[in-house]
């Protein structure tokens, strides 16, 4: 498993939408592209449901993996906060791996029939 920590960036800018959004520790959130972003087409937009609360940032938008599991396997890119403020919050992106479990009841000790 891969693992990013960030502060979403921009959400001063979206002040209104982020205090809408009443973001709070545990929340879980939506990571978008943005390809057609006319600033930066690695661009990738962070939501809480509908709202667009900010954006991930630069340093983090590079990263091939998590383009690849956001175009490929978004389900498996899990996007929680960590820590929230007035204007901004602190989030953990998980993106397992091609051979993780993706359920619990695939996780059993070696040589256990899954039958048995």
């Amino acid at each position: 498993m891969k693992t990013f920590q960030f502060e979403v960036v921009g959400a001063k800018f979206r002040a209104a939408d982020f205090a809408q959004a009443e973001v709070t520790r545990g929340d879980r959130l939506t990571l978008k592209p943005e390809p057609t972003n006319k600033y930066d087409p690695l661009a990738i937009a962070v939501y809480k449901g509908e709202t667009h609360i900010g954006y991930v940032p630069r340093t983090h938008n590079k990263d091939r993996l998590l383009h690849e599991a956001l175009k490929e396997r978004p389900q498996e890119v899990g996007c929680c906060v960590d820590a929230a403020w007035k204007l901004g919050c602190w989030v953990v992106v998980n993106i397992k791996d091609d051979n993780e479990p993706t359920e619990l009841s695939d996780i059993r000790p070696a040589g256990q029939d899954p039958a048995a």
